[in-house]
């Protein structure tokens, strides 16, 4: 077996031809398994870096066609990182098309899904709204259309904003500024593991942000940055514009060509929505639940505006509903079979500790929140309790 360090240590910082030779030798002489071990340990845009600009072709050959069938989703997915980090050639972009469209199935979910977590903003939606031609946006887009045809994932993707979201950042006053809202992160996760810990597939969490992208990904990555400390580790980001931060309606209107484009890559997914009450996202929620296109199964919004009791009945009607804590959030989750009872119990038991190890502002800011998080932990009880006895 070939030592699975040895591809890294080939790749060089200042590669010449000697360096692409070895390196093209290694991979091509490879076993399957010794391949997908060898890749595994490096990133796809350092096997392209590491080697010199006369084998950039070869290595594009070997890697996205020769020996593309032989690997498995998340190193196939790093090929494709690896080429999208390359300047455009035609070569290039056939090779990223033929990827594309040489999964089908779920084998075709997989790889988008490991293509779309990248660890940079090249993932799915660059690749195929900005890397690729119009006629090769098409071609793949058909292709995901047509595998997705008849197919339901039984775990629905999920989207969340940011700001007052997961973060306590602009509109929201009840918390101390700056914080990570206690439950939303074990929330996020017991989305992403279902409603019965037995998931299709991991990283199911994609953020829609009205912060502004930049050509270079530089916003971008600092919001993945910053989730990445927080604990999230497998996302993907999608970004407003300089436009949309001029109101509610324009950040809404970026967030749903965000959430269209969402909808061609993973047509096969239904989708859960995450926003709160102080920017956009209620309009958001409801032009997603009104456009029977979506798949929407459920839409939480973060009160953070003290919305009026007969307005949040109104939109729950709809299926938006409002909640105060994120212990109360998973209590709807629960109630809409899209976390387990392990899932339930995990937020309100991570929550409670994040509750406790907060710095307050004042004692009234502490005693508000208190009466919401016992209220919703009282709810928890009892379902957990009915579900035991059930």
């Amino acid at each position: 077996m070939t030592d699975p360090s040895l591809l890294g240590a080939l790749l060089s910082a200042r590669p010449d031809a000697a360096d692409g030779e070895a390196v093209l030798r290694l991979l091509r002489d490879a076993s399957v398994d010794d391949l997908n071990a060898m890749l595994g340990e490096v990133s796809g845009p350092e096997v392209f870096a590491g080697v010199d600009p006369g084998h950039q072709a070869e290595l594009t050959e070997l890697l996205g066609r020769e020996r593309r069938d032989e690997l498995t989703a998340p190193i196939l997915a790093k090929v494709v990182h690896g080429l999208q980090s390359r300047r455009r050639t035609a070569l290039r972009d056939a090779v990223l098309v033929e990827i594309m469209v040489s999964r089908q199935g779920d084998e075709l979910t997989r790889l988008k899904n490991y293509v779309n977590t990248a660890e940079n903003h090249q993932d799915l939606e660059d690749l195929v709204f900005v890397d690729l031609l119009p006629a090769d946006r098409g071609r793949v887009l058909d292709h995901i259309a047509a595998e997705a045809h008849g197919r339901v994932v039984k775990d629905p993707k999920v989207l969340s904003d940011i700001d007052d979201t997961v973060f306590c950042k602009l509109h929201d006053r009840r918390w101390p500024r700056g914080m990570i809202y206690p439950g939303v992160l074990p929330l996020l996760e017991a989305l992403d593991s279902g409603c019965d810990d037995a998931p299709f597939d991991r990283g199911d969490l994609t953020f829609v942000t009205s912060r502004p992208a930049d050509a270079w990904g530089l916003v971008e990555n600092w919001s993945r940055s910053s989730l990445n400390k927080a604990g999230v580790s497998r996302l993907s980001v999608l970004s407003g514009t300089l436009r949309a931060l001029v109101s509610k309606e324009a950040m809404a209107s970026r967030k749903m060509q965000n959430i269209a484009h969402y909808r061609q890559l993973f047509p096969e997914y239904e989708l859960v929505f995450l926003g709160d009450s102080g920017q956009g996202d209620v309009l958001v929620a409801g032009q997603l639940m009104s456009d029977p296109t979506a798949a929407m199964r459920l839409v939480l919004i973060h009160d953070v505006i003290g919305t009026p009791q007969e307005t949040r009945d109104a939109h729950a009607e709809r299926g938006v509903h409002f909640h105060d804590t994120y212990v109360g959030a998973a209590v709807i989750a629960f109630e809409h079979r899209l976390i387990s009872a392990a899932g339930l119990g995990q937020v309100a038991k991570e929550a409670v500790g994040a509750f406790q190890r907060t710095r307050w502002d004042s004692v009234t800011q502490r005693g508000r929140m208190r009466a919401w998080f016992e209220r919703d932990l009282a709810r928890v009880d009892e379902l957990l309790a009915a579900h035991l006895n059930g």
